[in-house]
This record gives C-alpha cells, structure tokens and sequence, in this order.
C-alpha cells in the first residue's frame, strides 16, 4: 500500500493528478472504488442465471485469464490488509462479502432443493470461497506447472463431492 500514491497511479494511468482529484475527494475514496470494481465482477449482473449458472460464472471470473494474474492477487493481498484498519473498507469489505456469500448460498440452496437434498449452504459456500483464495495464493507463490483449467476442475471436483454439482 505504500506504493499507492496519486502520483503514482497517475503516471501508471496515464492520467493528470487534476483528472483523478476531479473524480475522486481523496486517496480514499479512489482506494474504495478500486475495491468496489475488484470485487464486482464476480456476483455484480448474475441475478438473471439460474444457481447452476451463477456458480459456473463464480469459478469460471475466479480463474479468468483477464482477473488470474500475480499482480492483481498482489493487490487483493495488499487491500486485505488494509481492510483490518480502514473503517470504510472494511464496511465495503463486509458488504462484498456478505453479497458474495449470499449468493453462493442461494445457488446451494436452489441446487439442493432441486436434488431433493439438505446441505449446509453456508459451510460449502464458505469452502468453496477458501479454496478460491487458496488456489489464488498457491497460484502466487508456485506458479511453475499451475494451470488454470485445473484450478477450476479442483473447484468443480469438490463442488461435484459436497453438492453432487456436475458441469
């Protein structure tokens, strides 16, 4: 987060400082906004897919080739940080979340309702996040051999295994 100057960003940009302080109050406020379109794409414009649909579309932006890259987990990393300290990420944070999770729990509920079966929608929904972000970190830190299509089997295999989710 150091490296997260105005200066910075508008060099990277391509941008003037005049440009970013006329969308944005503060520093802050371009950190949220950031973190609002990072965790967007993932659920944001789903709700017209049916449950299986929506967690096809879940795996599938986890481990896009545009959104899989190192440097973007380095900023996942770097923003999860500062979600401990930072009041109003942390509030966006917790509604992201809450809406991501919430998601996945409906499509759970919906897929088991449709098999006719009980699941624990919330503990697989939360396994299935973990895995993401391990899969994420393991991506990170071994890159050597990782395979995208594989990332996404692991989650399909183990959604297969809870739910009895088949793509």
């Amino acid at each position: 987060m150091s490296s997260f100057t105005i200066d910075k960003i508008c060099k990277q940009a391509k941008v003037s400082r005049g440009l970013i302080n006329h969308h944005f109050k503060s520093k802050d406020d371009l950190l949220l906004c950031i973190y609002d379109s990072m965790t967007g794409y993932l659920v944001d414009d789903i709700s017209d897919l049916n449950a299986s649909e929506q967690i096809v579309h879940i795996v599938e932006k986890s481990f896009d080739q545009n959104s899989f890259e190192k440097s973007n987990l380095r900023a996942w990393l770097a923003i999860w940080g500062e979600v401990a300290t930072h009041t109003k990420l942390k509030q966006l944070h917790e509604n992201r979340y809450r809406q991501y999770m919430q998601t996945l729990v409906a499509a759970i509920d919906e897929i088991a309702m449709q098999q006719n079966l009980l699941f624990d929608a919330s503990a697989i929904a939360r396994q299935l996040i973990a895995l993401i972000d391990g899969l994420w970190l393991e991506y990170c830190l071994h890159s050597e051999g990782f395979s995208l299509d594989a990332a996404k089997q692991d989650c399909y295999q183990f959604l297969n295994r809870q739910i009895g989710f088949a793509v």
